[in-house]
């Protein structure tokens, strides 16, 4: 039976109270993002030990037109497997206005594994959390996109995990 490793990511919002971003799962080569967004119910985004990345609704593959056929189609994508990423495969962002954490994400009662303190930073400005899957020995970035990295946290054993919080100014 497959080991399972979970990260619980908490935010501090500018109000003072902690909510739940979201929680991150591994469970043998297979790495599952549930977010915790009010306005997107059951949303969740996997990347399976096969390389295939993709966001769902519920059952509902999320649909784009990014694809190979340039109609709506699910997004899916296919990269290389977790287990075999030599160093880093960026998989999931996800980003939310800071002014709005407190509307749009739950109160977290119980202690995160990663806390991103925003409580200080401007309301107009983007709290953006990226994750990555890395290969051994992959050191931290200390930006995305240019934007200083304000927090990262690793965890996971035969599949590690990365996830970076960083800020987009207003």
């Amino acid at each position: 039976m497959a080991v399972k490793e979970t990260c619980l990511v908490g935010i501090k919002a500018p109000s003072g109270n902690v909510v739940k971003a979201f929680d991150v799962n591994i469970k043998g080569n297979d790495v599952y993002v549930n977010y915790s967004d009010s306005s997107v119910a059951a949303a969740h985004g996997s990347y399976h030990a096969s390389g295939q990345q993709h966001i769902k609704i519920g059952r509902n593959y999320v649909e784009w037109t990014g694809g190979p056929s340039g109609q709506m189609e699910p997004m899916k994508l296919f990269r290389t497997p977790p287990s075999d990423v030599t160093s880093r495969e960026d998989f999931f962002p996800i980003g939310w206005e800071i002014r709005k954490l407190a509307s749009v994400l739950p109160g977290l009662n119980s202690q995160p594994d990663m806390l991103v303190d925003v409580s200080g930073e401007d309301g107009d400005s983007i709290l953006g959390l990226y994750l990555s899957v890395l290969g051994k020995g992959v050191g931290s970035r200390s930006s995305i996109s240019g934007y200083r990295v304000l927090r990262s946290h690793k965890f996971g054993d035969a599949v590690e995990v990365e996830i970076d919080a960083f800020i987009v100014p207003k």
